[in-house]
């Protein structure tokens, strides 16, 4: 069963699940086929020491203790998951609890019923009313975002952002 496809309505009935968008460039569909498909489910009377890595989804309902590494994908610690452990992921979700860091590549969201003692790293957080946060946040600019002409990075004090003008001209309309 780790590896069984869940149907969209069987996804629906998961809170807090990750969203399947059906739209996307045809590259984006053929990179993440294989992931967008599947989800791993730790039940609850399920209980894991160790670390977990894969190219899956994951939903926990069950106990992790340890360390979560799916960095490409979305991890959902359900209302029942208990995890004393790092997550490194691409979104998490926290409905239960954790106790670790958590950092996401795109975005962490603590529901209301959600628990976190821990830090947190991603360029954007969504803290629901009534969530538990006991930690430190630190975001950052999402990296894989286009940077414009208009993004870039200061110059240095020794090089100026653009030439001084003459001092010797004066102009007088």
């Amino acid at each position: 069963m780790w590896n069984r496809k869940m149907s969209a309505a069987e996804m629906q009935q998961i809170p807090g699940a990750p969203a399947r968008p059906e739209g996307g460039s045809k590259a984006d569909q053929v990179n993440r086929s294989a992931s967008m498909n599947a989800v791993a489910m730790i039940g609850k009377s399920i209980i894991i020491k160790g670390e977990l890595s894969g190219n899956e989804d994951l939903v926990v309902e069950g106990t992790v203790e340890g360390k979560i590494s799916l960095v490409e994908n979305s991890v959902v610690i359900g209302s029942e998951g208990r995890v004393t452990a790092n997550v490194f992921a691409r979104i998490v979700t926290i409905t239960g609890k954790v106790e670790g860091d958590v950092t996401a590549s795109e975005r962490v969201e603590i529901t209301a019923s959600g628990s976190i003692k821990g830090n947190i790293r991603a360029p954007r957080l969504v803290i629901n009313d009534g969530a538990f946060f006991q930690g430190s946040v630190e975001m950052q600019k999402p990296t894989n975002v286009a940077k414009g002409p208009d993004s870039r990075t200061p110059a240095s004090p020794s090089k100026p952002i653009m030439e001084q003008p003459d001092k010797s001209v004066v102009g007088v309309a």
